[in-house]
């Protein structure tokens, strides 16, 4: 039975669609023309659902058949018959070939009903219709194009100038540009390849394929115009996709992005830096990649030392490095450079300015336009303190020869800031001067500068007068010292002022110069030749003011010791003078003491008295000395002075033309003895008994007759010779000292005028100008004197 029906339904299919071939030409040519076509995607091997929608259009409608044809069969692929009047009854059929046994009709809520095919083949493509007939309504035709996919081949990747990336993309380096391609080959439909970053799409424009390349490659041309640090570490998709079906094919890309370093910081251990003293600098980079190499500079001086140490990480490096400044650093840049030793131009550095706090460096010099060379003696002259310190100083001293300058206009002592003048220099000014500076890190002492200066001679010192007594006929030589700055060529001359104050040339005496030296050879013959002698000396700068004084005096012996007067000490009797006049020559002093017994209680002289003979220093009936003593000045101690005995101390001044009249202490007496024995320069007598002469009462007589007699005609003879003396100078006019021998002034060495005035109580004061020309062979000697005197 089942046979038997399925064979009438096949006559009546057969019959049915003979009796509309005449117009199925006409209908399915309209069919192509106005139905849409559906696209479906699919993988070989896949299933697929091919979409017919079997809704009626009239709700009280229904489906009689529904047909399937593939591309242009006349005889449907698969066929439901639902003319029974239901779906769930209908009876389906399909072809027994390959593609029928694939295939099925699910039915669903009508818009829903699709014809199932399982794994498809690239034979199964196609365009499929589906007719549906209604049994009021008319038919109705959907067409869907099933289109099996092809995969395109693997992404190939290359770079900019055409070389393909393997693994790593790049280097890339920051701020510059990136170019990549994508390519595939084959891919149905055509692929779509596209560039990704963290799942969004950066690059999805297709590419017009490289020129020279098949038209079956897809392409993307991937440029970035500047590469950021977003970019570090990243990793690019590129997708091919040839249906939207279908799972892209991806391909990975890491970058490799060289990175300049983004921060360099220099840390320093200490705010204030102090010279010669330790400290420690680090410097931080970060944010190169690969990681930085960090360089050091001081100044122009690149430091490679051993003492840097280096710590790098992925992208950060630190480097430490310890530094001993001097003040010779304050001012300079210290900079920290790090350098991507991969990325040409890579570098960032931070330059930090030192500020080194030093104690003052001092040096004292003259200030501009002064030269120590032609400095004279009345110039003015500047001195700069230059001082370099951090901080600034806060003081500036000036020190002459360690003594502390003061601002003292009067003395021509200016200070101001930095800077010393004096006013008109003279001879005291020479010497080292030197200055202070002081800031809060310490003080410093500049190197001495020694100032010196020309001057014109002068006078040693200690030799600016002096006077020497001088016999008649004795011959001595004077010796005239000069200071003289230069003192090459320097030329003596000497001046002779008499006792009638006449300024002469010097009589019979030989002269001898060398270098700063002159030496007189001088013979006083008369007393006229008594004066005084003027050394003159003159060097390049000019003539000295003010000359050598050697005042010459007739040599006698000294006056005796005045105001001679007996102090009782403690262990001794002590006596003391004050000199007289040496007569022009050294002088020391002689103390002698004699002695006489006296009776005690009898008051007359024994019969055991002595008469002593004159002695060389004492008088006719003294006894001779029971002690001498000598001294360089009339101080004496007199020691071991017996009881009992009447002494007489005798002092006398001492020169090398003989020895004054004595000064006398009459009348001594001690009660008990005085002191013990001690070492002294004197000369003692063993026993003072013995030395004391035994006189008696009739020859103690005769000796004071005798020397009253004799005392008488001394006195006698000394008004006498008074007498004549004073007559003599009375005619004799008087020399003025020597302070008034010159009135100083400064003359040039071409010119030597000395200005000379002599007065006395007799007359008016009387100038004599006195110009010399010396000869250029014998400088020493006066050739022309012309004498001036006025009334």
């Amino acid at each position: 039975m089942r046979c038997a029906s399925g064979y009438v339904f096949l006559t009546s299919l057969l019959m049915v669609l003979r009796t509309r071939r005449m117009g199925a030409a006409a209908e399915e040519l309209e069919f192509q023309n106005k139905v849409p076509v559906r696209l479906v995607w699919a993988t070989e091997g896949d299933d697929v659902e091919l979409p017919c929608d079997i809704t009626p259009p009239m709700p009280e409608d229904s489906v009689n058949m529904v047909l399937w044809f593939k591309d242009n069969a006349g005889i449907p692929l698969y066929s439901l018959d639902a003319r029974n009047g239901s779906l769930i009854s209908a009876i389906h059929w399909a072809v027994s070939d390959d593609l029928g046994r694939r295939t099925y009709f699910q039915v669903g809520d009508g818009h829903r009903a699709k014809l199932k095919v399982t794994k498809v083949t690239l034979k199964d493509q196609g365009v499929f219709r589906c007719r549906v007939d209604f049994v009021d309504s008319p038919t109705r035709n959907f067409r869907v194009n099933l289109t099996l996919v092809e995969q395109p081949s693997k992404p190939v990747i290359y770079d900019a100038q055409g070389r393909e990336v393997t693994g790593v993309g790049g280097p890339f380096l920051e701020g510059y540009n990136l170019a990549l391609i994508c390519q595939v080959a084959g891919g149905k439909p055509k692929p779509s390849v596209t560039w990704w970053k963290d799942g969004e799409l950066l690059d999805g424009v297709v590419d017009t394929s490289s020129i020279g390349s098949s038209s079956r490659f897809t392409e993307n041309h991937l440029f970035i115009d500047t590469v950021t640090r977003s970019l570090w570490g990243a990793k690019l998709e590129c997708r091919a996709q040839s249906g939207p079906m279908e799972k892209p094919i991806i391909r990975e890309v890491p970058l490799d992005i060289y990175l300049k370093p983004a921060i360099v910081k220099i840390v320093l251990s200490e705010e204030q830096i102090f010279a010669g003293r330790p400290i420690a600098a680090r410097c931080e980079t970060w944010g190169s990649s690969p990681a930085a190499r960090i360089i050091w500079r001081l100044g122009e001086h690149v430091m490679s030392d051993p003492n840097v140490s280096t710590t790098q990480r992925s992208n950060s490096t630190v480097s430490k490095i310890a530094l001993v400044l001097s003040k010779d650093d304050d001012g300079k840049e210290l900079v920290c450079r790090a350098e991507n030793p991969r990325f040409p131009g890579g570098v960032l550095e931070e330059i930090k300015i030192l500020r080194i706090s030093y104690a003052p460096v001092v040096v004292a010099r003259l200030a501009n336009g002064y030269v120590l060379d032609t400095l004279r003696e009345g110039d003015d002259l500047k001195l700069v303190c230059d001082v370099q310190s951090n901080p600034p100083p806060t003081q500036v001293t000036w020190y002459h020869d360690n003594q502390r300058l003061e601002h003292d206009v009067s003395a021509g002592i200016l200070l101001a800031s930095n800077s010393l003048t004096l006013r008109v220099l003279a001879l005291i000014h020479v010497g080292e001067y030197s200055c202070v500076a002081m800031n809060a890190v310490g003080e410093t002492h500049s190197p001495p500068l020694f100032i010196h200066m020309k001057y014109a001679p002068r006078c040693r010192k200690d030799n600016e007068r002096r006077e020497i007594a001088v016999a008649r006929h004795e011959t001595i030589l004077l010796k005239c010292e000069v200071e003289a700055l230069p003192d090459d060529y320097v030329r003596f001359s000497w001046t002779y002022n008499g006792t009638v104050g006449d300024v002469l040339p010097m009589p019979n005496s030989r002269v001898e110069n060398k270098g700063l030296v002159s030496m007189l050879e001088y013979t006083p013959n008369t007393e006229t030749d008594y004066g005084t002698l003027a050394c003159w000396a003159s060097n390049g700068i000019g003539r000295q003011r003010t000359p050598c004084i050697f005042n010459i005096v007739p040599a006698k012996p000294p006056q005796p010791p005045l105001d001679c007067a007996l102090h009782n000490e403690t262990s001794s009797l002590e006596v003391n003078c004050i000199p007289g006049s040496d007569g022009g020559s050294p002088q020391h002093f002689l103390l002698e003491v004699r002695g006489s017994l006296r009776s005690s209680g009898i008051g007359h002289i024994g019969p055991h008295t002595l008469q002593t003979p004159q002695s060389d220093q004492g008088m006719v009936g003294e006894s001779p000395p029971i002690y001498q003593d000598m001294n360089p000045t009339p101080n004496f101690q007199l020691h071991d002075l017996e009881p009992g005995y009447d002494y007489t101390v005798y002092i006398y001044a001492v020169n090398g033309r003989g020895m004054s009249e004595p000064a006398l202490l009459e009348h001594i007496r001690v009660v008990e003895p005085i002191g013990g024995k001690m070492e002294r320069s004197g000369i003692f007598l063993e026993d003072l008994k013995k030395a004391l002469p035994q006189a008696s009462s009739e020859n103690m007589i005769i000796v004071i007759a005798l020397t009253g007699a004799i005392a008488l005609i001394l006195i006698g003879i000394g008004v006498i010779i008074g007498v004549v003396i004073c007559r003599k100078r009375s005619n004799t006019p008087v020399i003025e000292g020597p302070d008034d021998f010159t009135t100083p002034t400064y003359v040039p060495a071409q010119r030597i005028e000395p200005r000379i005035r002599y007065s006395n109580e007799n007359r008016r004061s009387q100038r004599a100008s006195l110009y010399i020309e010396e000869n250029r062979k014998e400088p020493d000697l006066l050739h022309r004197v012309e004498l001036d005197l006025q009334e």
